[in-house]
This record gives structure tokens, C-alpha cells and sequence, in this order.
């Protein structure tokens, strides 16, 4: 491969030449002017990279970028070779002409293309002869590479690589400043995509939550946090922390949370779940890895079944503010290995009990164990039990901001069990999923009234046999809401569910949904339905037994 280090090349007048070296520096304060600073990232390249054609006198110009993560040169913008990017060539570090420059870091010639060793194919399809390149660093660092080219066969002076050294070096800190700030703005648009854009309101629980990216620089990792409600009625609590920084680290959050989702709306249990998203990571490659923390609540038995794979253990604080980790129900962490097994825990999770799930960014601190961590913690966690009216994350988040270093992101998400009231009112989508979740919580709301296990499947069975005539009697296929409202009195309670619509069928034998009425009766002590112009109200009556009384 005829490449060389750039070298002096005599001129006829030394003095002459001074004279146009100290031209083309002037020429070269155009080329980092501060207006360039104002630019996006695409314009300043291509601006950048014109005036280096003209004060060069070359055919071509291009930037290529460097991805740590892939270990490549990724054509960012070019004039002359416009291809390079519309193709998005790659150069691996180390190979090729740009790829050994930045491995090198030094400024390299190639005089004659037509007889050089090239990874790019496009310079040889667009008849470059002869080309100039130079590493583009940052502190000590290698960002990327600038390179230049002609049509003809030419001699590049020692004086054309001062040059576009220069012109490299100078631009440098602008060109990796624009690109910082577009990963920030990418990274900061996905992670607010993703994360929970509100949480759910769930009767009995209260939900809180606190997300802060890393200060400065491109220092937003993947962590995240979810709750979602799955078809058999469940809760779903969810925390996680990629490993790594940037556009890539929030990529993999997506994809683990995406695929998290899919596998537990396909009746995976945990276990399972978490087999199949470290099977995924490493899959995939390029050493993606995360930690997760999961729990499931089931409303009705206050259950919580949890898992971990390698994440810092949740905190549950207990009703008189007693606080212990879950220690149990962990393995390694998500990408490490193809032999990962994933065991689950339960855990009693009564009214006035707190779950609380962070990441790493919430309590490490340099040059400090990870036990006086979590004891600070500990004591946040107790001291927010007996707090304001703020929420459970937000006291817990100022009892520990000053130990916070702010290097790291930070998630925290807090799941507090709290009692009902004689009064369960809920607004609920008009919408076959949503079924299960109602009859766990008013399996959950009937328990605080003293009912059995017997007289719970009843009154749910007839509530949801109400709330499925609704849905389909009354709405169809359309997009709407109903009312369920629960009220208790000394004698019993009282179920109604109340829509909008009217239902077609209140008769059994013309449809599957006929004999509605008939279970409703059977399983209730009354049964009580109206309609009107404005809607159809189904009333549920269940008086206490002996021995709930």
C-alpha cells in the first residue's frame, strides 16, 4: 500500500512559500470561525469541509466519526464523496486508509490510489488519485478522522498537512461538542419515549417515582423504570440499569423493555422471563448487559412474587416503618452468561407496606462501601414512613440528594399498599383486558370488608359478568369508558356498574352473553337492572354473612 508520512517537499522560494503558508492560515481562520459553533452537527461539517476544499484546492473532503461502540469510522458528512454517507460506509479501526490513521494517530498520504490497499470502494468508483488524512482528537482522545482527495495525481506538501491538521485540531472541540449534544437530545428523547409517561391509578396503591439523567456530558445510562397491569390481573413492577452510556445504553433499554413486556403478556412467569431476555442480550451481541429487578403484586392474597438479576435488592419497609432488602430470588445480571438461572421469591406485601425499587446512581458514592449505602438508605426509607404529604420517592429522594453524586443516572420508583375506603369507585376502558384487574380489585376491596374466599369469587363473578354485558351490549366494538362503584353498610355491599350505551339483549337463548342476568342472580342476593336514554345501571346486592357480620 503506498502510503506515507507526509514530508517536507522543497520549494523554489522559501520565501514565497512563508508567504503562502501564512495565506492559507488566514484563510484557515475562516474555517473555525465561531459561527460555526451555531451550526447543527450536519451543517458545520459540511460548511467546515467546503472551505477546506477551497483552501486545500482538493476535489474531495469528508469526516468520518469514530463509534466506540462498533470500533468503526462512520462517514458523517462529505463534499466530493457525498456517497460515503448516504451509504453509511464504515471503516473498521485499524483497517483501510481512515481506519489506520485513526488506529496511528498520525497524518498519512497515499499518492496513488489506484495501487493502495482501500476499504472504501467508493473512492476508487468516484477516481480518486492521490489523498491526505489526519487524525481529529480531543484531549488525547481520537474522534474521528478528516481526509481530502484530487482527480489527478498529487504531491501533498508537508504544508498541506500542517494545514488540515489544524483545521482539524481547531474544529475538533466543536464537532465532538454538536455531536454530544445531538446524543444527549437523542438519548433524552428516547428515555422519555420510554419511561412512563404517568403512572397508573391503582384503588389501594399509590404510586410515586423520580428519574434524573446523569449532569453533564454524555452521561445518560439506561436506567428505567415500568408498571404495567398484565391480563390476569397482576401488577407488574419493574427497575433496570443498562450497562454503558449514551444513544446505545437507551437503545438496549428499549429492547429489553419491549421484549420484557412481550414475554409476560405470552404467560411467561418471572423465571422464565428473565431466561429468555438474558438469552436475548446475548443473542444480540456486542456485549450488551443489563441488571433488573421485577415484582409482581397480586392484589387480591397481597403477594409479592420478585426476581433479580443482578440488581440491587428492593426495599420493602414495613407498616410501623421497619425496613428490609429482598435479598432472595437473585442471579447474575443480564448478557454475562448462557447459563444464567433465575430463581423467584415471595414476599407478604399487606396494607401499609412500601416497596421501593432504585438503581445504583441513587446511594454509591466514591470511595465508600456499598453497606453505608444501603444503610442511608435504610434510614431515608423510615424516615419518609413518618413523612409529609409529598410523595414516598420524593422524601426519600431528598433525604439522600446530598450524598447523590450526580455522575450516574438515577431511578427510583415507590409502591406504597395502602387501606381502602367503604367507597371503591373506578373508571375503567371499555375493553376485554381490563376484567381481570377488576376482579382483583374488588376481590381486594371485599377482603377489607371481611368477606371469605367463597363469597369473593361470587360478587367478582357477577361484577365481571356486569361489566362484560356492558362492554358488549353496550359499546360494541366502540371506544368508551364505564363506572364500577363499590359501597359498604352494615348489612352488606353494594356493586354498580354503570355505562353509557344500551345493551341489545337482556334475554337468555339469542346470545353467549344472554345467560348474563341468570349467573348475576345465582351468585348475588339481588339483582337490579335499569335503562335509559342516557345509559344502563346494573345494581349488585350481597348482604354479610353470619360469619362475616
Amino acid at each position: 500500500m503506498h502510503e506515507t508520512d507526509p514530508a517536507a517537499h522543497e520549494g523554489t522560494n522559501p520565501q514565497t512559500a512563508s508567504n503562502q503558508l501564512e495565506d492559507r492560515l488566514e484563510d484557515l481562520e475562516q474555517i473555525t470561525d465561531g459561527a460555526l459553533a451555531y451550526m447543527s452537527l450536519e451543517e458545520m461539517l459540511s460548511e467546515l469541509l467546503e472551505r477546506i476544499r477551497s483552501v486545500l484546492g482538493v476535489d474531495t473532503a469528508a469526516v468520518l466519526l469514530l463509534d466506540e461502540d462498533r470500533r468503526a469510522l462512520v462517514a458523517r458528512a462529505a463534499r466530493g464523496l457525498e456517497e460515503e454517507v448516504r451509504q453509511g460506509v464504515q471503516v473498521p479501526l485499524a483497517r483501510g486508509f481512515a481506519g489506520r490513521i485513526a488506529a496511528e494517530r498520525r497524518p498519512m498520504v497515499i499518492e496513488d490510489l489506484s495501487r493502495a490497499d482501500v476499504v472504501n470502494p467508493i473512492l476508487r468508483q468516484r477516481g480518486i488519485r492521490s489523498m491526505l488524512g489526519v487524525p481529529v482528537h480531543v484531549e488525547g482522545r481520537v474522534i474521528g478522522v478528516m481526509h481530502v482527495g484530487t482527480l489527478k495525481p498529487r504531491l501533498f506538501a508537508d504544508d498541506d498537512t500542517r494545514v488540515l491538521q489544524l483545521a482539524a485540531d481547531r474544529a475538533a472541540l466543536a464537532i465532538d461538542n454538536a455531536r454530544r449534544s445531538e446524543q444527549r437530545s437523542v438519548t433524552e428523547i428516547m428515555q422519555r419515549a420510554l419511561l412512563p409517561a404517568a403512572l397508573p391509578e391503582i384503588p389501594g396503591l399509590q404510586f410515586s417515582a423520580k428519574y434524573l439523567p446523569a449532569g453533564t456530558g454524555i452521561k445518560i445510562g439506561g436506567d428505567w423504570y415500568d408498571v404495567f397491569q398484565l391480563p390476569n390481573g397482576r401488577l407488574t413492577f419493574v427497575i433496570g440499569d443498562v450497562v454503558g452510556r449514551g444513544v446505545l445504553a437507551a437503545t438496549v433499554m428499549g429492547e429489553i423493555r419491549t421484549a420484557l413486556r412481550a414475554y409476560l403478556l405470552a404467560g411467561h412467569d418471572l423465571g422464565e422471563m428473565m431466561e429468555l431476555l438474558n438469552r436475548l442480550l446475548l443473542s444480540i451481541g456486542g456485549n450488551r448487559s443489563a441488571t433488573l429487578a421485577i415484582a409482581e403484586l397480586d392484589l387480591e392474597s397481597d403477594e409479592l412474587e420478585a426476581v433479580s438479576a443482578g440488581h440491587l435488592p428492593a426495599l420493602i419497609t414495613r407498616e410501623g416503618g421497619r425496613s428490609s432488602f429482598m435479598e432472595q430470588g437473585t442471579g447474575l445480571p443480564l448478557g454475562f452468561s448462557s447459563t444464567a438461572r433465575y430463581q423467584t421469591a415471595c414476599y407478604p406485601f399487606g396494607v401499609g407496606s412500601t416497596l421501593l425499587l432504585y438503581t445504583d446512581g441513587l446511594i454509591e458514592k466514591r470511595g465508600e462501601s456499598i453497606e453505608k449505602g444501603f444503610a442511608r438508605l435504610t434510614d431515608a426509607a423510615e424516615r419518609a414512613f413518618r413523612g409529609d404529604e409529598s410523595s414516598f420517592a420524593d422524601r426519600v429522594y431528598r433525604a439522600l440528594v446530598a450524598d447523590a453524586s450526580f455522575d450516574d443516572d438515577l431511578a427510583l420508583l415507590a409502591i406504597e399498599s395502602v387501606a381502602l375506603d367503604d367507597t371503591l369507585e373506578l373508571t375503567l376502558e371499555a375493553h376485554a383486558r381490563v376484567l381481570a384487574g377488576l376482579r382483583r380489585t374488588v376481590a381486594r376491596w371485599l377482603a377489607s370488608r371481611g368477606f371469605d374466599a367463597a363469597e369473593r369469587f361470587d360478587v367478582t363473578t357477577a361484577t365481571s359478568e356486569a361489566a362484560a354485558n356492558a362492554l358488549e351490549h353496550a359499546y360494541g366494538i366502540r371506544d368508551a369508558t364505564f363506572d364500577v362503584r363499590c359501597e359498604a353498610d352494615n348489612a352488606g355491599i353494594t356493586i354498580t356498574v354503570r355505562d353509557s350505551g344500551r345493551w341489545r339483549d337482556l334475554q337468555p337463548g339469542q346470545s353467549g352473553r344472554g345467560r348474563g342476568l341468570e349467573i348475576m342472580r345465582a351468585l348475588v342476593d339481588a339483582v337490579d337492572v335499569k335503562q335509559g336514554e342516557e345509559g344502563t345501571t346494573v345494581t349488585l346486592r350481597r348482604n354479610f354473612s353470619r360469619t362475616a357480620a
